[in-house]
């Protein structure tokens, strides 16, 4: 006869493992659920008209969080002698460069603008007079947040003008900038998608694993669950045979 009787250490050991990885299952299925929310506020914040990009500012994360991916209007005019520009991946793969051009705005002050991707060959203002837009110009795009340095990357460069993460503070020191906003504008995308630079660099690329690792988890917990039973009923149908 097959019968089921726990022992008491495998249950000890065995219990506490299986609600932990079940709570851990849990706790992903509820951050899936703020991922997808998070996903749909900001694609609908992008989708928004623009609005005249506010006077201030404060610089806090609470309210730079606020502004992420709204769409916003700005006029003035590009200041190119002072052009950063800063190492990315454009289409198919390529590498290039997203040009970081300060505007000077016609109320006062600067915003930094990243105009869009160019390739290698072309990180040089010699190569490319065409994209110096001269005179008043009008700028759409959405507002970014400044980022830090991933810890395999490599540091900013100011002095060869070789930047690899979005510091706003180090950008304005190197250029003498006054008065800096303190967001980026990702300009939208031009009217021919072939000019450079192009335009349009921003996109909702939120890492959404959750599902994947909830279920992880609940596999996890279902195996540790199936090899408990199963170990405790072979157990007794070897001491049955015994017998």
């Amino acid at each position: 006869m097959i019968s089921f009787r726990p022992r008491l250490w495998p249950t000890v050991f065995t219990l506490p493992a299986f609600i932990l990885l079940c709570v851990l299952g849990n706790w992903q299925l509820e951050r899936l659920d703020w991922k997808l929310g998070l996903i749909e506020k900001l694609e609908s914040r992008m989708a928004l008209p623009p609005v005249d990009l506010p006077r201030s500012l404060e610089n806090s994360p609470e309210v730079l969080d606020r502004w992420e991916y709204r769409p916003v209007m700005v006029r003035g005019h590009f200041l190119h002698m002072r052009e950063m520009t800063l190492y990315s991946i454009g289409p198919d793969g390529k590498p290039g460069y997203d040009l970081f051009t300060p505007l000077m705005l016609d109320r006062g002050g600067v915003i930094i603008v990243n105009r869009g991707w160019v390739p290698e060959q072309l990180k040089l203002k010699t190569m490319r007079p065409q994209t110096l837009t001269e005179g008043k110009v009008t700028v759409t795009g959405v507002l970014r947040k400044p980022w830090g340095k991933i810890w395999y990357g490599p540091e900013n460069s100011p002095q060869t003008n070789d930047w690899y993460y979005g510091d706003i503070a180090a950008m304005a020191e190197s250029q003498n900038l006054e008065k800096v906003f303190p967001m980026y504008l990702y300009a939208d995308k031009g009217g021919d998608p072939e000019e450079y630079p192009l335009g349009g660099r921003t996109r909702i690329k939120l890492v959404n694993n959750h599902l994947d690792y909830a279920l992880t988890w609940f596999g996890l917990a279902a195996v540790l669950l199936i090899i408990y039973l199963v170990y405790h009923v072979r157990l007794r149908r070897d001491e049955g045979t015994q017998e």
